[in-house]
């Protein structure tokens, strides 16, 4: 049996698509970007001070997931990363062939003067414009999009989105949660916990970047 007290203040969960996956958006490994702000943020020694011995349920859970399907369940993570794509349109070049309107998984795209993106809809995989032959479509940026307070137990809550940003601002909000979890940690709180006890307004504005 594993040793309790050896357990790590924190689990890493990364999808494969951080080696090789025909769906990443990024397929970048943040394992230690991510270890590094856990590690200046004094989390690991905090909770070794605050509970012994370091059960699963007291750990810090961050999932990474390299586009939107979420292998690595970032919707249920203390603090989860899902790449994004945003998509850039030149309708002009749209030959209307319906390659991307096929692909599209959210039917976010439509043919109407050209190709049109219904960007309440889109979830960025970017699966439209690498089948694009006109390259009417394209990627015009990638970064991730923040998922906090994800847990479950007996009253699971879904992780809520902060918001897309780029990894230096996204490592960013990682340590502002680490420090306002910390401020107000005691026994057997979970962020999720947190997040519905401070408000999701109020909490949101305490880790934006």
């Amino acid at each position: 049996m594993k040793d309790l007290h050896k357990l790590p203040a924190h689990t890493l969960k990364v999808c494969r698509g951080a080696a090789q996956c025909p769906h990443a958006v990024l397929g970048t490994d943040l394992t230690a970007e991510l270890e590094g702000v856990l590690i200046r943020s004094g989390w690991p020694e905090f909770l070794a001070g605050m509970t012994r011995p370091i059960r699963h349920h007291h750990q810090f859970r961050i999932a990474v997931a390299s586009c939107p399907n979420g292998c690595s369940q970032p919707h249920i993570a203390d603090f989860g990363l899902v790449a994004f794509a945003r998509i850039g349109l030149e309708p002009e070049r749209c030959s209307g062939c319906g390659h991307c309107v096929a692909i599209c998984a959210e039917k976010a795209l439509h043919l109407e003067d050209g190709i049109q993106l219904d960007r309440s809809r889109c979830l960025g995989c970017a699966a439209c414009a690498r089948v694009c032959p006109e390259k009417a479509l394209r990627v015009d940026e990638t970064g991730y999009r923040v998922l906090i307070g994800g847990k479950l137990g007996r009253h699971p809550r879904l992780a809520h989105e902060l918001g897309f940003y780029s990894l230096p601002e996204s490592l960013d909000v990682l340590r502002k949660v680490l420090s306002v979890f910390m401020d107000h940690h005691r026994s057997g709180l979970r962020l999720g916990d947190l997040v519905e006890k401070l408000g999701r307004e109020e909490f949101d504005k305490l880790v934006r970047p």
